[in-house]
């Protein structure tokens, strides 16, 4: 089992500024977080950072930060009663990195961590220890029985990049040697350390599987419930025709993927994203690509992402034909969402309209008439677009995680193939917070906030 804590940048930065108050004596926070279990990961979802007053220890010093059963016992109240994961975190004034438990910790945690257990009944409570700049942790899960096992990550999830705290163990290999010159070392091994998910396995999402692969990527959930066909050969690349109506894309995405890194772990899902058994995958991931053609699909993971705190990565190639033939309008999107900044919905990518007819059985749609024209008629889609999109999104994907360049939190980018718009073929276009979003009122809150849209129709 592999077990993650997510929090926001926000948390991190008032965690940073109790924990460094006391300098150079040691000190003690609290976290308290949702608890999400995931296929095989336990996921920790930050919900509120606890305070502990100078009356609130037993003894504090360079070497030492003791808290009183008191205090403990008003934060495994708190735990209790919002159903909450306790999280002990406390600072190494005098480590600059290479931060780690010392004997007395470990000590000290049997006994805390027995106290919070009999006070506050979750599966496990968690304890970290933080450098002094409050940029590198490790941690320890202690759970209800048995010996404390290793946090595997701490991470803030919605900064201008990945912000991961606990040092990666990663070998770097040497075939990505020249792209670690770019990169670095830790950069390469951040991307080779981090688990994706591709959302349809399309003209868009085949590309985006291939290019995650060749760059490092090697834990990676694919989801797609279609079978190839004629159509599909010229946009994906590792497409052959004896695959045609044979075979899911799905599969022949994962058999590209081994081929290339037998050392790649692989999931694929033949059914639809919102089906039930896809969200203990999902979950687990650290990043979700949407490259899906479908708007309820692309709604209910703008909606999971926000409340599970993942980036998604969303990315569109769209024309449209007017009845002369000629194309009328295109546009291709690069939008980077964090948990926490406008969503999909606050940024006009999901259709109302859209979304309500796929309610609607296709079969229906036939007999009646969709009062969408061409809901249900394909769409104008090339490989050269399709590539230039996800080449793109790549790039804004590997700068996000290793910090190449930062990336903006309220800007998305479109694309234009054609001809300019306002002057460019590329421009950022500032995202704004809905004043009332359903979506974004449910960051961070798991379980505790029921998925609102509904599966496609049949």
């Amino acid at each position: 089992m592999n077990y993650v804590l997510r929090m926001r940048a926000d948390h991190h930065r008032r965690l940073a500024a109790l924990l460094r108050a006391a300098m150079p004596a040691e000190s003690v926070a609290f976290l308290t977080c949702r608890r999400v279990q995931a296929r095989d990961t336990v996921i920790y979802l930050v919900d509120e950072i606890v305070d502990v007053d100078r009356a609130d220890y037993a003894a504090q010093g360079e070497d030492i930060a003791s808290v009183t059963p008191l205090s403990m016992a008003r934060v495994a109240q708190k735990a209790r009663e919002a159903n909450r994961v306790i999280v002990m975190a406390h600072l190494h004034p005098m480590t600059e990195a290479g931060v780690g438990f010392s004997q007395a910790d470990h000590m000290g945690n049997r006994r805390s961590f027995a106290f919070f257990h009999r006070r506050a009944s979750q599966a496990e409570h968690l304890a970290l220890v933080w450098n002094a700049d409050v940029n590198e942790c490790v941690g320890l899960v202690y759970p209800r029985q048995g010996a404390a096992v290793e946090l595997g990550s701490v991470v803030v999830v919605d900064d201008d990049h990945w912000r991961e705290f606990v040092p990666r163990r990663l070998l770097n290999e040497h075939r990505f040697a020249r792209q670690a010159l770019l990169l670095g070392t830790q950069g390469q091994r951040m991307v080779g350390a981090v688990s994706c998910a591709v959302i349809g396995l399309g003209g868009t999402g085949s590309l985006a599987s291939l290019a995650l692969v060749h760059h490092g990527v090697r834990r990676l959930t694919l989801v797609d419930d279609e079978l190839l066909d004629d159509t599909n050969l010229p946009r994906i690349p590792f497409a052959v025709p004896a695959d045609a109506q044979r075979r899911p894309k799905v599969h022949i995405a994962r058999d590209y993927v081994l081929a290339h890194a037998p050392d790649a772990k692989v999931d694929a899902l033949l059914q639809h994203v919102e089906h039930d058994e896809a969200l203990a995958y999902l979950i687990g991931c650290d990043v979700i690509v949407v490259c899906t053609d479908n708007t309820t699909s692309r709604a209910y993971l703008n909606q999971l992402c926000q409340q599970y705190m993942i980036p998604l990565l969303d990315l569109g190639v769209q024309f449209s034909v007017a009845a002369t033939g000629a194309v009328a309008n295109e546009i291709g999107r690069i939008n980077l969402v964090r948990p926490g900044t406008p969503c999909l919905w606050c940024s006009a990518h999901i259709s109302p309209d859209r979304l309500a007819a796929e309610s609607v059985p296709r079969d229906e749609r036939e007999r009646n008439g969709s009062y969408l024209r061409g809901f249900d008629d394909p769409q104008p889609s090339m490989l050269a677009f399709n590539m230039e999109v996800v080449g793109r999104g790549i790039q804004v994907l590997i700068g996000y995680l290793t910090g190449l360049f930062p990336q903006p939190r309220d800007s998305y980018e479109q694309r234009s193939f054609l001809k300019p718009k306002g002057g460019a073929m590329s421009r950022q276009i500032l995202k704004v917070h809905r004043q009332v979003c359903p979506i974004c009122e449910v960051v961070g809150r798991g379980e505790d906030a029921a998925m609102s849209i509904r599966r496609r129709a049949a």
